[in-house]
């Protein structure tokens, strides 16, 4: 997944974690002190900066104020797919599990870990990784694996129609000395300091088909996920920000003199900018088709007609040809190797 280039975002998180707080009987002001921050500013925080120093402030307050070395356990669970906005829409319309956790792995970001996240399939389990990527803090370390690791396995209870079941769970920290404390609380063996954090799941589950999936919802949030990723990463080079433009409206594909406009230039100028930096509109435009069409084949059941309409094809031959060029095999080929293959 790459790091994380914006953490910025992660100021969403503090309303469900101040609701838990305030359940417990403790003061959101007092969890918001050394922040910067006040309650009212969390009720439309879409313009507020937010830093990781602020965020580990705040969660320091409440290891202080809660003096529970275990409370991301506690917290975890608040943190259901409804409080990650249109990531949470996508995972919960995907029409599979296991469909619904390449989302969770394409759009890691939009969560709010501090870990990078990766799912495959080895050995007849799903693995759902949470790997090293921002440097935390010691004192927090625990608290972050915890919180992140229960969020998991309890978070899409509303999306699936049994609870998840972990059969296993890695978690990175030492556990000090409390397995049974952990192993209670995932219902499963629990195994200590490991490289990577895991949720492991018996593979078997992962194609069954999730109540509230809908394939063509789940494109379309897909896509708005994309373009919430673009702007996070969106840096200031010219085929940075064309490729924003490019994935804004779904199912839309604009042209070069559409892109230039927004960015008050002309076409020709455009063209030369992108020039110096290696590129060209063309390029851009074929690498996010790409990226899409492998999202949308790995991810929906959305027949190929529909696939090739959302990408901007007038036939869906014109797409399978063009899929071929890029990925060198055809869409319905790229889509079985997806859903058959270990290691996705």
């Amino acid at each position: 997944m790459g790091s994380k280039s914006d953490t910025s975002h992660h100021i969403k998180a503090l309303p469900t974690a101040l609701r838990a707080m305030s359940a417990m009987g403790f003061d959101p002001a007092e969890c918001l002190t050394g922040t910067g921050l006040r309650q009212r500013d969390l009720e439309n925080s879409k313009d507020i900066p937010f830093t990781l120093e602020q965020e580990f402030r705040f969660h320091r307050n409440l290891l202080a104020l809660t003096d529970n070395p275990m409370l991301g356990l506690l917290l975890g669970r608040e943190y259901q797919l409804e409080s990650y906005g249109l990531l949470g829409y996508a995972f919960m319309s995907a029409p599979t599990l296991r469909q619904a956790m390449i989302v969770i792995r394409n759009y890691g970001p939009l969560t709010f870990t501090l870990f990078d996240v990766s799912f495959l399939v080895e050995s007849g389990r799903g693995k759902l990784r949470f790997s090293p990527d921002i440097a935390i803090p010691p004192d927090l370390l625990t608290y972050y694996v915890d919180r992140d690791l229960t969020a998991a396995v309890s978070g899409g209870h509303n999306a699936v129609r049994q609870p998840l079941q972990p059969i296993q769970i890695q978690l990175m920290h030492s556990g000090d000395h409390q397995r049974e404390l952990y192993e209670r609380h995932f219902s499963c063996p629990v195994t200590f300091s490991a490289p990577a954090s895991e949720l492991q799941i018996d593979a078997a589950v992962l194609d069954e088909t999730l109540p509230m999936g809908d394939s063509e919802t789940s494109a379309m949030c897909q896509q708005q996920c994309r373009l919430l990723l673009a702007r996070m990463r969106a840096g200031s080079t010219y085929v940075d920000k064309v490729r924003q433009l490019i994935v804004a409206r779904p199912g839309y594909f604009p042209d070069i003199d559409y892109v230039a406009e927004k960015l008050n230039m002309t076409s020709r100028t455009l063209r030369r900018k992108l020039c110096r930096e290696g590129s060209c509109y063309q390029d851009i435009l074929a690498e996010v088709r790409y990226q899409l069409a492998q999202e949308y084949l790995a991810t929906s059941t959305l027949p190929l007609e529909e696939i090739s309409i959302l990408l901007g094809y007038s036939a869906p031959g014109n797409f399978s040809n063009a899929f071929k060029r890029w990925h060198g095999s055809s869409p319905r080929d790229f889509r079985r190797m997806e859903r058959g293959t270990p290691g996705l």
